[in-house]
C-alpha cells in the first residue's frame, strides 16, 4: 500500500516511569482515543512495553489533533512523534500496525531518531517541503506552549471550547468571569486557538 502515513512515537524518559502498569493503562487509553479519528487506517497501538507506539493514517490532515491529544493524555510525561508518507508492503491486510512493515516504517524510525537529536517533539516528511517543515514547526511550538498550561488553565480552556463564552464557563466551573478571563489570558488564549485554526486550514492543503 503506497501513499499512506506511518506515525511512530516514543515516550520521553520512559525508563524513569515508576508506576509502569498504571502508565501503560494511560498510554493504552490515549492510543484508543486517537484511534477513533477518521484518518486512522491502522489503530495507534503500543509497540514495545511503555516506550513506543505506532499507527497508520490515510491522511495527515488531523495530525495536529492526534499530537495534541496524545500530549494532553500523557502529561506530565512527553512523547515524540514522527509522521512519514510512503509504502507499507507487509501485513497491510491485517490493519494491525504491529504486523505491518515497509519503507515508510523504516523512514519514520529514522526521522524519530532525528527528532530526538534535535530536542523537538514532532516532525513530518510527506514529500511536500517546505510545507512539511512549516507545519511541523507550528505543531512543535504549540506543543511547547500547551505543556506549560496548569491543570486549572487546561480545565478552563476545555470548558471554553465546549461553551464558547466566559460567562458560561464561569457558571459551569463555579468561578468568577474575571477568573476565567485571567486564566485564558495567562494561557495565551485565544491567540493559541487562532494559530490552531490557521494550522487546520494549512493541513487541509494536504487533501
Amino acid at each position: 500500500m503506497d501513499g499512506v502515513y506511518v506515525l511512530l512515537g516514543d515516550v520521553i524518559g520512559s525508563r524513569d516511569v515508576e508506576e509502569r502498569a498504571s502508565f501503560r493503562r494511560r498510554l493504552e487509553r490515549a492510543c484508543e482515543r486517537v484511534s477513533r479519528n477518521d484518518d486512522v487506517l491502522a489503530d495507534v497501538e503500543i509497540l514495545k512495553g511503555i516506550d513506543e507506539l505506532g499507527g497508520v493514517l490515510s491522511s495527515p490532515t488531523s495530525i495536529d489533533e492526534i499530537a495534541f491529544s496524545l500530549a494532553d493524555d500523557l502529561r506530565p510525561n512527553r512523547v515524540r512523534l514522527a509522521l512519514v508518507r510512503g509504502e507499507v508492503d507487509v501485513g497491510v491486510e491485517t490493519r494491525d500496525v504491529a504486523k505491518m512493515d515497509g519503507p515508510a516504517f523504516h523512514r519514520a524510525s529514522e526521522l524519530l531518531e532525528t527528532v530526538e537529536r534535535t530536542d523537538l517533539l514532532f516532525d513530518m516528511e510527506t514529500g511536500r517541503q517546505p510545507l512539511d517543515a512549516a507545519v511541523a514547526d507550528e505543531i512543535n511550538l504549540l506543543l511547547l506552549l500547551r505543556q506549560d498550561w496548569t491543570d486549572g488553565q487546561r480545565e478552563i480552556i476545555e470548558a471554553y471550547r465546549r461553551r464558547g463564552t466566559q460567562v458560561e464557563v464561569a457558571d459551569e466551573l463555579g468561578v468568577s468571569q474575571q477568573s476565567v478571563s485571567k486564566s485564558l489570558r495567562r494561557a495565551s488564549w485565544p491567540t493559541i486557538r487562532t494559530v490552531e485554526e490557521r494550522l487546520d486550514e494549512t493541513l487541509r492543503a494536504y487533501e
